[in-house]
């Protein structure tokens, strides 16, 4: 069996350690898994640098966040994990808001804007408020927003066409990320930080391994029931004690769960990718 795996040069350069236990993991079961960099494929995957591609693996681990190439690789008939669909909804933060929306899941209070219309829909919401890109990660450009004056500076550097607009939840620098494998949560960990309201684990936020409420649970398994995942991410903000959702992580990094809760979380998405093909 061979496979690619696929990354984005940066990110490949910067999870050089995820990169090599997807290798191992897969070499330690007889599989052939080769990095693939996705800048040096054209749009169709039908060639690779400046060669045709004569052989095409029979599956793909996809760990860069663009799903037109995915959903190309899927045309070809290549199993791609995660799949394109998940891809599209979870890199495009108003597609994971929409999706809550028509699943009755409560979300941050939200309005899609841009740049001309941006101070009208912030008027509609209220200060302060979040502004957030629709393809961030990471808690990257996700901004506090005081006043319609720091808005409009904002906006004079923002570089984003269209983005989010959310009131703040009420539990700020607070938040949940329950990993899911197979379409099965596997774990769960709150990540907390005291003087940011991002609590993200990359920006300095500190993690702690959590047993999911039931109402934690429902929220996650109705999202997952809807779009089906792989490994992906799903992350709750907390608005007067309640769980809402706030996205949905399809590269989802495990630095948390190899760190704190000492899970080899590689391994066994490794081993779901061979049962699922089997």
């Amino acid at each position: 069996m061979q496979g690619w795996l696929i990354y984005k040069k940066q990110e490949a350069e910067r999870n050089q350690h995820a990169v090599s236990f997807y290798l191992d993991a897969a070499a330690k079961r007889g599989v052939s898994l080769t990095l693939m960099l996705f800048e040096q494929f054209s749009a169709d995957a039908a060639s690779y640098g400046e060669k045709k591609v004569e052989k095409f693996p029979d599956f793909v681990i996809m760990r860069a966040d663009v799903p037109a190439f995915s959903a190309a690789l899927e045309q070809r008939g290549i199993p791609v994990f995660n799949n394109a669909r998940l891809s599209f909804v979870a890199n495009d933060k108003w597609e994971t808001v929409k999706l809550a929306r028509t699943l009755g899941v409560p979300t941050p209070v939200t309005c899609l804007a841009t740049k001309e219309n941006a101070a009208a829909e912030a008027a509609k919401l209220g200060y302060p408020l979040v502004m957030k890109p629709r393809d961030g990660h990471g808690g990257q450009d996700v901004l506090w927003i005081a006043s319609e004056t720091e808005l409009r500076s904002v906006l004079l550097l923002f570089d984003h066409d269209s983005f989010l607009l959310q009131q703040p939840v009420s539990d700020l620098g607070r938040d949940l990320r329950v990993y899911v494998l197979g379409g099965c949560i596997v774990a769960a960990m709150l990540r907390s930080r005291e003087d940011d309201f991002r609590s993200n684990y990359c920006l300095g936020g500190t993690a702690t391994i959590h047993t999911l409420t039931e109402a934690e649970q429902a929220l996650v398994e109705t999202v997952i029931k809807a779009l089906p995942m792989d490994f992906a991410g799903v992350d709750l903000l907390y608005h007067n004690g309640q769980p809402v959702l706030g996205e949905i992580e399809d590269v989802v990094g495990a630095r948390m769960l190899y760190h704190v809760a000492g899970l080899s979380i590689i391994d066994d998405y490794v081993d779901y990718i061979i049962d699922k093909l089997s």
